[in-house]
């Protein structure tokens, strides 16, 4: 049973006010028919596609479907469960909102497996850390992996606790085994951090060698890793596809002040200023709890109740972790070839690995006063935010499905988002919007994610393998019509800004239909 102290704030109200947030925050991703996370739309499109593409004459000659066991094997497999009995639209929104319910539990649940207590504070900060640039970019599958790394982490300390006090561990061997090998398969670069962290807690823990022995818990994950990456190497093509191109190619690093600036991304989601105010306090409430728990580390002495050096034996290897993690940060690229957004994926796990590591006694009243009434209004008012943001931009998004229907099956589309932005949301919000009509019916577009991740590989009559060699939907800015051959294609969607002026066209294109931000051409008389 979990420990819930009336005295740290955990009153039934306020696990009533947590589980009231999180339906809220569920709900937003059903509330709107426009949606502003920007790979939702893609992961649509792909569930759909892939469903159909063994009874579509019209997608076979252009697509190979090659999937391996690997990193994104789960999201592909829950992608594909839940399309059959919702559709593709609705099983990518669930998913999205399954990380937003699974970091707040694991968060929860990691505590009270390291401390033996939780308070519901705890459970808000995983509300408020998951609504950020992840949510926004739509990166369902690496937030249901955070939540995993974050259980995974305890459990390995949870084990070498048990290793430490000469108890019975095999059952948390091969619990570990487990959600090791689910980690995995949900997401391969989380899954990665999770070995870091696993290491370095193994070895600030401290305690007896032996404990090192128990990382056979971890082998038959490694050893599959290890196994799809040799399948999976980006050199191997499978039969009847050809190579995808690449508009970036190798690592791209960000000057350290853009780097800098993905500290404000765990809650970054608008372009109001609010959320990155919510960040801001978040940083400090949790810097705040680090310093506290350094100082507390230091005061404790070799006679300290067990319970009490267990759990400074916890926060000792945790806040290494935290360190390891943010040296880290400062190096990774920002970008290695189709994997985007590297270092900035640490930015979350640094502070939920951190705040994992702050032991409730290392804690003064104020911090205590801070997880049990600033947190909470932080998660309101980012799932506030939210909907009132998500309101907002439905007027940005007007008319896409008019003009989208617009596109018969069985026919190409090449997709330019002139203007992906959104006046009120970070990142951007249409740049996939054309998987939506994949997602409703055979359809080729010119921008689909072509690799093992997605299992999806081009064909050599593709003809994408014909676009522009730099041509990127979420940077084009201006149309150079030269550069596309516009016979390979019968459509073209063109996104500017709602009231934006018509987008300079060939006089080979036919305005089909335009509404809001949304024009649509064909390429036939």
């Amino acid at each position: 049973m979990w420990n819930l102290d009336p005295r740290r704030g955990a009153r039934g109200w306020a696990w009533g006010a947590l589980a009231l947030v999180g339906a809220a925050a569920v709900s937003l991703f059903f509330a709107f028919d426009a949606v502003p996370f920007m790979d939702l739309p893609a992961h649509a499109g792909l569930f759909a596609l892939r469903g159909r593409l063994a009874t579509s004459p019209f997608e076979q000659p252009f697509y190979v479907l090659a999937p391996h066991v690997g990193g994104y094997s789960m999201f592909r497999f829950l992608g594909a469960a839940l399309t059959s009995v919702f559709g593709p639209l609705r099983a990518a929104r669930a998913l999205e909102a399954a990380g937003v319910v699974a970091l707040p539990l694991a968060v929860l649940d990691g505590r009270r497996r390291l401390y033996g207590r939780v308070s519901p504070g705890f459970g808000f900060l995983g509300i408020t850390l998951a609504f950020g640039l992840m949510t926004v970019f739509g990166f369902a599958s690496f937030l249901l992996g955070m939540a995993l790394l974050v259980e995974c982490a305890a459990v390995v300390l949870e084990l070498l606790a048990k290793v430490e006090a000469r108890a019975p561990a095999w059952q948390h061997e091969i619990v570990l085994g487990a959600l090791a090998t689910l980690l995995l398969l949900t997401h391969g670069f989380a899954f990665a951090v999770f070995l870091a962290v696993a290491g370095t807690a193994a070895v600030a823990r401290g305690g007896r060698p032996s404990r090192f022995v128990r990382g056979r818990a971890l082998v038959p994950a490694v050893s599959l890793g290890l196994w799809a990456v040799w399948v999976e190497r980006a050199s191997a093509l499978p039969p009847g596809s050809a190579p995808a191109p690449q508009p970036r190619a190798g690592p791209l690093f960000q000057s350290l002040a853009d780097k800098l600036s993905l500290l404000l991304s765990p809650t970054l989601m608008t372009r109001t200023g609010v959320d990155v105010a919510v960040g801001l306090g978040v940083w400090a409430v949790v810097a705040a709890g680090v310093v506290s728990t350094i100082g507390w580390l230091r005061r404790r002495a070799a006679d300290d109740p067990p319970a009490t050096l267990e759990a400074a034996a916890h926060a000792r290897a945790l806040l290494a972790c935290a360190a390891l993690l943010s040296c880290a940060f400062l190096a990774l690229p920002h970008e290695i070839g189709w994997f985007g957004f590297v270092d900035g994926r640490l930015v979350p796990i640094i502070l939920l690995v951190a705040s994992l590591g702050l032991p409730d006694p290392a804690m003064g009243r104020r911090l205590v006063t801070a997880f049990e009434r600033a947190v909470p209004a932080a998660a309101c008012i980012m799932v506030g935010l939210a909907f009132l943001a998500s309101h907002l931009f439905q007027r940005e998004a007007a008319g896409y499905s008019q003009v989208m229907a617009r596109v018969p099956p069985l026919t190409r589309v090449l997709n330019l988002p002139i203007d992906p932005n959104s006046d009120v949301f970070a990142g951007h919000p249409f740049v996939h919007y054309d998987k939506l009509i994949v997602a409703e019916r055979p359809v080729i577009v010119s921008d689909l994610w072509l690799h093992q991740g997605s299992a999806i590989f081009p064909r050599p009559c593709n003809p994408v393998l014909a676009l522009p060699a730099d041509y990127l939907p979420s940077d084009i800015r201006e149309v150079d019509w030269s550069r596309f051959v516009l016979r390979d294609w019968d459509f073209v969607l063109v996104r500017t800004r709602p009231g934006a002026r018509a987008p300079s066209a060939p006089g080979e294109l036919r305005l089909v239909e335009h509404l809001g931000g949304w024009w649509l051409y064909a390429t036939s008389p």
